[in-house]
């Protein structure tokens, strides 16, 4: 599939349908189309969220909100450069709700109907030691009836109880749990998330979706910089409008989140009455582990390949701060005999069950937070190929020219994966919002 984005026409067709099929409902006024009414329209995607969401801002001059039933199935279909997306989503929410002489403006709340059903839903039971992305796939066919398309990663075996959770807490717990089956060596990968993208449910690995974007040659590149002069659409369509910068070096937050290293506790449930922080006379009945994100780094995938980490470790000032253990984060460690591996008595878990439960956590946190270390806010025109979890490539120059040439951003130009995007369709313009995320520096 191709990445880049044609010149063309944008245009958004929005229509209501009939409760529980993909039949158009006419609107009060006996119209089938309703994007007269509707003024703006965001569409958003994120590796955070499992499913789509999106917010339609209404200026109503004809009594249309009282043919709303409240939880009303929307058909919106959005198409820029040559690419039409549609998006089946319901109405959770209406706010904002102001009226002024004879006109009303509100704001409805859209989320894809898996999101509604998933309340309706509870999951209980043992489920059998089995790749985690089967597990993941049977919930999505037995609880939602899933037609979307599903992009899976492999991962090892996992056994877990789900004691009435709603399917995507129990998604989100196998997220947590699960380690890549393509993992070697010391450290397992897992780090796995869950959610939707215009092309389908997905879930996979942060590393994962890491190696996909390194290893596609063909992404696209924006640049930040004046207009073509000769009015090049296609050129200036990859032109960044606006970059903000959401976060910078916070030594504060950092050693308070326990960001850069800490200690993992394992607590033993079955003895927390008899258990309490450590004392001159008494113990905590735990394991303790120490994480650093120097030990970690090296066994991540790397946005840039043999990057470095955004910290100059080397410097003794960065490093006396980035190796204090401020931080203490506990872990329950699976004793149940359904947790454990076949004939593992029903006791505090030792040898490897326990390392591995640790490891684990240790990476899920360190990974997550080593892909936020660096981020961009850039706003782009309208381009429906962008989604969560895919790559692109920024061209940032630096403020002041070095010798009369001017010179990249080593720290934000790069390769970046988008974390979020807002898809924000305005009187025929579509302008799209990504949230970009990057762990390393080129060297």
């Amino acid at each position: 599939m191709s990445y880049l984005n044609q010149a063309g026409d944008t245009s958004a067709s929005i229509c209501l349908l009939e409760p529980g099929t993909l039949t158009k409902r006419r609107s009060g006024d006996g119209a089938w189309n309703l994007s007269e009414l509707v003024s703006e329209i965001k569409i958003t995607e994120s590796i955070s969220s499992p499913t789509i969401r999106g917010e339609l801002t209404v200026f109503d001059a004809t009594d249309f909100i009282n043919t709303l039933h409240g939880n009303d199935m929307w058909k919106i279909d959005l198409t820029a450069g040559g690419v039409k997306y549609e998006y089946i989503l319901q109405c959770y929410e209406i706010t904002a709700r102001v009226r002024q002489e004879k006109k009303e403006a509100y704001i409805i709340n859209l989320v894809s109907p898996e999101f509604i059903i998933n309340e309706t839903k509870n999951v209980f039971g043992a489920f059998k030691p089995q790749d985690g992305s089967l597990h993941v796939k049977e919930i999505l066919e037995e609880e939602f009836s899933n037609k979307k398309k599903l992009y899976l990663e492999t991962t090892k075996k996992v056994r877990f109880t789900a004691p009435n959770w709603r399917p995507f807490d129990t998604i989100n717990y196998i997220a947590s749990h699960v380690v890549r089956s393509s993992s070697t060596g010391d450290v397992e990968q897992g780090a796995f998330a869950f959610f939707e993208t215009a092309r389908g449910f997905n879930f996979k690995s942060l590393d994962q979706m890491i190696e996909d974007i390194t290893s596609n040659g063909e992404k696209p590149t924006y640049v930040y910089g004046p207009k073509s002069l000769a009015d090049d659409a296609l050129k200036n369509s990859y032109l960044i409008d606006r970059v903000t910068f959401p976060t910078s070096f916070n030594a504060l937050k950092n050693l308070r989140q326990g960001t850069w290293s800490g200690y993992v506790m394992g607590l033993d449930p079955s003895s927390l009455a008899e258990s309490q922080l450590p004392t001159k006379d008494k113990r905590v009945q735990a394991s303790t582990s120490y994480y650093s994100i120097e030990n970690m780094f090296k066994h991540m995938s790397h946005l840039e390949k043999k990057g470095n980490m955004p910290l100059d470790t080397g410097n003794s000032a960065i490093r006396s701060i980035v190796t204090a253990p401020k931080r203490i984060k506990y872990k329950v460690l699976p004793i149940h005999l359904w947790d454990l591996p076949k004939g593992q008595n029903q006791t505090l878990p030792q040898g490897k069950t326990l390392e591995k439960t640790m490891d684990t956590t240790k990476y899920n946190f360190l990974r997550k937070k080593a892909l936020e270390a660096i981020q961009l806010q850039i706003e782009v025109p309208g381009n429906l190929q962008l989604h969560a979890g895919e790559g692109i490539k920024v061209e940032l120059p630096r403020m002041m020219a070095k010798n009369d040439k001017i010179e990249l951003d080593k720290m934000y130009s790069g390769t970046y994966m988008i974390g979020g995007v807002v898809h924000h369709y305005k009187v025929t313009n579509l302008q799209t919002s990504l949230h970009l995320l990057k762990d390393s520096i080129k060297v």
